[in-house]
């Protein structure tokens, strides 16, 4: 992967440092070639003019401008660029409205180093990323008919039989938002390893992100 230029828009400084400690750290840092900092979606909106970053990373809630006006701008002037929110909040207007706005990820300040470094590996590849959480909440209006659609399909059924039992274990434990470092801590193994099921739990389901993983997950009555 090449170098990286990334912006970190958000209005605290104490965020500020702790983002950019942890793109710097460990094995993180190997692909970031800049970090810029602006203090709130004004000065986003205006720094992305100046420059190109392949990566935005944009807290909502700031003063002058938020975040979700500071996405759509920006997305309306360069339709290439990739956002991902954020922030302390998981309320559903919220991750809709940056959704809406063009961001192609959303993820707590909560996240881990790896899980961060996770997504913006994913959004420069051309995919989205929804942390577990933020996945729930996306996929909570649709709960019902899927939980209904499960009883009947027995497609589904086939692929829940392709799974091992510790996939499905991986599975139920992703849907019920534990990040891949928190199950490695569970079953006592490396966390290369949990990473190594997830991707075969993605193949084996024909499903790209963590949101298709609950999909599935609620279809086979894991949670």
């Amino acid at each position: 992967m090449n170098k990286i230029k990334i912006l970190i828009a958000d209005d605290h400084k104490l965020v500020r440092t702790g983002i950019r400690y942890t793109l710097n750290g460990g094995e993180n840092a190997s692909f970031i070639d800049r970090i810029d900092e602006v203090m709130n979606g004004k000065e986003a909106v205006e720094r992305a003019k100046i420059f190109t970053y392949d990566i935005i990373l944009m807290d909502i809630n700031m003063p002058e401008m938020d975040g979700i006006k500071a996405t759509a701008q920006i997305m309306r002037e360069n339709s290439d660029a990739k956002i991902i929110a954020l922030s302390m909040h998981s309320d559903d207007y919220e991750i809709r409205s940056m959704i809406k706005a063009g961001a192609k990820g959303y993820l707590l300040k909560n996240t881990g180093s790896e899980v961060l470094a996770e997504a913006i590996k994913t959004v420069l590849d051309g995919g989205k990323y929804y942390s577990n959480e933020v996945a729930l909440k996306l996929m909570e209006p649709y709960a019902g008919d899927l939980s209904t659609e499960k009883r009947s399909s027995s497609r589904i059924d086939k692929r829940k039989i392709s799974l091992t039992r510790r996939e499905l274990e991986v599975l139920r434990m992703i849907a019920n938002e534990l990040t891949n470092e928190e199950i490695a801590k569970k079953f006592e193994l490396s966390k290369r390893t949990i990473d190594s099921h997830r991707q075969n739990i993605l193949s084996k389901l024909q499903v790209k992100n963590t949101a298709g993983l609950i999909k599935y997950a609620i279809r086979l009555g894991l949670v």
